[in-house]
């Protein structure tokens, strides 16, 4: 398989796993978009190169930039993380007994697991997930996490998560 080949193929992956995450048919992308339902669906299918012109419109329908809309494609390759699979690894590696965020569950925001397996999640990948999942818009969805999320972890005890906030310069 070629580059290009596994590119169309990453866009189409990415692009149904943002469908997923917001609950929305093919069709009603298409439509939302623009872009004709068999073309979208040769997309999704790696069978169609893809435009800017549609890359930014799809990026703007799933309130993305384009730039973190590339980022979805180029992750593509590797299949979402989900709360199962993150207690599983958890388990396989020993830290069965490490907090890990359920209801919401924020798997796709987790960037990694410190040294002692606390699960680390990254902030700005939480408040997307909450835009995504609730279509909630930024301050909500920021204002739910800060007193909902960040608020607890100081009772969760010495397992508990760490949030990584950007360091704005």
């Amino acid at each position: 398989m070629n580059f290009f080949m596994s590119l169309q193929n990453n866009i189409g992956k990415a692009i149904r796993a943002l469908r997923s995450q917001k609950g929305v048919s093919q069709e009603k992308l298409a439509l939302e978009t623009g872009v004709g339902r068999r073309y979208m669906s040769d997309i999704e299918n790696g069978r169609r190169n893809v435009s800017l012109e549609i890359v930014e419109k799809l990026a703007n329908f799933f309130e993305l930039s384009p730039s973190d809309f590339i980022k979805q494609i180029e992750n593509a390759d590797f299949p979402p993380l989900t709360l199962d699979s993150l207690k599983e690894y958890l388990c396989e590696h020993g830290y069965e007994d490490s907090v890990v965020l359920e209801k919401p569950d924020f798997a796709d925001a987790v960037v990694g697991v410190s040294e002692n397996g606390r699960v680390i999640y990254a902030y700005e990948k939480m408040v997307r997930s909450l835009m995504l999942s609730d279509g909630m818009d930024y301050e909500e969805a920021a204002e739910f996490i800060d007193f909902n999320t960040l608020g607890a972890l100081p009772s969760m005890g010495e397992k508990a998560p760490i949030v990584l906030m950007e360091i704005e310069g």
